[in-house]
């Protein structure tokens, strides 16, 4: 923390002849000497506001930046459901590695990583109602899902906003416009690959079509195109 201090010495509140000076300080000087106190105080109090504000806002932000609130709350949403569970788990873990080698910006990477935790919520309302956990209908059910989830935990309406918006066009390419929305389609396309046995003609359109940022690029290549 760095304050601005103003510093005035003792002797500027004493009269001018109590200072070797002669004379007694006029009621203009002595006006002035008080303001500039004022002043001071004044100062300190404002930088001594911005600095407590800037605290509160970190701290907020260190709270919400840990995950470990909302994958707990996924897997108790998920219950005995393994396979969906470890799904987003490798999505949530292929997303931060993404997002932090992108160098997103602290809230984009916020976002994404909260995105990649809940992206796949809508899944368990699409197979009750549907009898389909195809990429429409958890478009179609996730948003809801995701604000219940995050409301609860406290989340900001802004915020919840941004990842309803995710979760609702995560199976949709034909528009990615920013990057947490498209390392999220790259993480979740790793783990589909994989988890699909995908051929290497798949990995190779996902490449072709899909994946932009460099960090994705060389993950699909390192696990499905280098022989």
């Amino acid at each position: 923390m760095c304050f601005l201090l103003l510093v005035i010495s003792d002797s500027a509140l004493l009269p001018l002849s109590a200072t070797g000076g002669g004379r007694k300080a006029t009621t203009t000087e002595l006006h002035k000497q008080k303001y500039y106190i004022m002043l001071g105080h004044n100062m300190f109090l404002i930088l001594q506001t911005i600095y407590t504000n800037r605290e509160r806002r970190l701290a907020v932000r260190s709270d919400n930046m840990k995950t470990d609130r909302v994958i707990t709350a996924m897997i108790e949403y998920f219950g005995s459901d393994k396979k969906r569970i470890h799904h987003f788990l490798k999505v949530y873990s292929f997303a931060k590695t993404i997002g932090e080698s992108e160098n997103l910006l602290p809230d984009d990477q916020e976002l994404l990583e909260i995105s990649a935790i809940v992206h796949d919520i809508g899944i368990k309302v699409s197979e009750e109602k549907y009898n389909s956990s195809a990429g429409k209908y958890q478009e179609l059910e996730g948003p809801h899902e995701a604000e219940k989830l995050l409301a609860a935990l406290g989340y900001e309406k802004t915020f919840i906003d941004k990842v309803c918006y995710l979760v609702g066009h995560h199976h949709t390419y034909g528009n990615i416009d920013t990057l947490p929305y498209r390392i999220l389609v790259e993480a979740d396309f790793l783990v589909n690959l994989y988890e699909d046995d995908s051929s290497r003609s798949a990995a190779e359109q996902a490449y072709d079509k899909i994946f932009r940022t460099n960090t994705g690029k060389n993950l699909l290549k390192i696990m499905f195109l280098i022989p």
